[in-house]
């Protein structure tokens, strides 16, 4: 089993790529202060590093400047991996010894998987994959942990199905009845049979973008007044901008909301909606 050391301080990225390339088949640890890298490199001898660039007590680029002077180490496959992707930035770390350079905002989990794959060599092992659309999001290991059914009805359109899981289930211990279907157009035709009280959208899906989604459920009769908030991997004005012009409520980078955050903001918008 190829060994993944991650180095991140967010504590929402973290349960989300540790779940994801666990799933996939990889053996993960988790590192969240820099100061700690150099040690958990020469103990553990992970086959491929993730390097967050901004870290508490010792940020990436030190710890590419530490890596490099330990021979037992120095040859260890490290990807810098951050939103800071200008060209100085790219330079810097290649200059002291990061094999790559990965852009949070440009991978979904699913593509980073895929990504580390293609590095490493790795196999996609057959009973990982999963082709069905339409995905039950599963039921709570605790039944204390619910709460008695709210009445009210949420459709999750999303792709990545760890986004599914995490948000969907935060939903269902609050009461809420819960669908999620996995392309744009899977979840237009379940938005179409009525009776759901919001709509979560991710942005970028197989067979429909979000925006096409947007105008389609503003155009039916039986959506068009049913609060819709957008999941996105990038939040670019202009796009936030469209988004909203053509009827979303809200928008969100998922990876900075929390299942708890979205779950308030549903219970708000059907607040104001109903």
């Amino acid at each position: 089993m190829k060994k993944i050391l991650i180095v991140e301080d967010d504590a929402m990225l973290v349960e989300i790529y540790e779940k994801k390339l666990t799933d996939a088949g990889f053996e993960v640890r988790i590192c969240s202060n820099g100061a700690l890298v150099k040690e958990e490199m020469l103990a553990w001898k992970p086959d491929l590093v993730l390097l967050d660039i901004v870290l508490p007590d010792k940020d990436g680029f030190e710890v590419l400047e530490d890596v490099k002077k330990e021979s037992e180490i120095k040859d260890m496959p490290v990807y810098v991996f951050t939103n800071l992707s200008s060209k100085e930035d790219m330079e810097r770390a290649t200059e002291l010894g990061a094999a790559g350079f990965l852009t949070k905002s440009n991978l979904t989990p699913s593509q980073l998987t895929e990504e580390i794959r293609k590095i490493l060599d790795f196999k996609t092992s057959p009973s990982l994959s999963s082709s069905s659309s339409d995905v039950k999001v599963p039921e709570a290991t605790s039944e204390g942990v619910r709460k008695k059914p709210n009445g009210y009805k949420v459709l999750i359109i999303e792709d990545e199905e760890i986004f599914i899981e995490m948000f969907g289930e935060k939903l269902k211990q609050e009461g809420f009845e819960v669908l999620a279907a996995k392309n744009g157009k899977w979840g237009l035709k379940e938005a179409e049979k009525g009776g759901f009280n919001c709509i979560i959208l991710d942005m970028m899906m197989p067979a429909m973008d979000g925006f096409e989604a947007i105008q389609e459920l503003r155009s039916n009769e039986k959506t068009k007044d049913t609060p819709i908030i957008i999941l996105s991997n990038s939040a670019l004005d202009s796009e936030v901008k469209k988004a909203l012009e053509l009827g979303a409520n809200a928008y969100h980078i998922k990876t900075r909301i929390t299942p708890g955050e979205l779950t308030e903001e549903v219970k708000e918008l059907i607040k104001e909606f109903s």
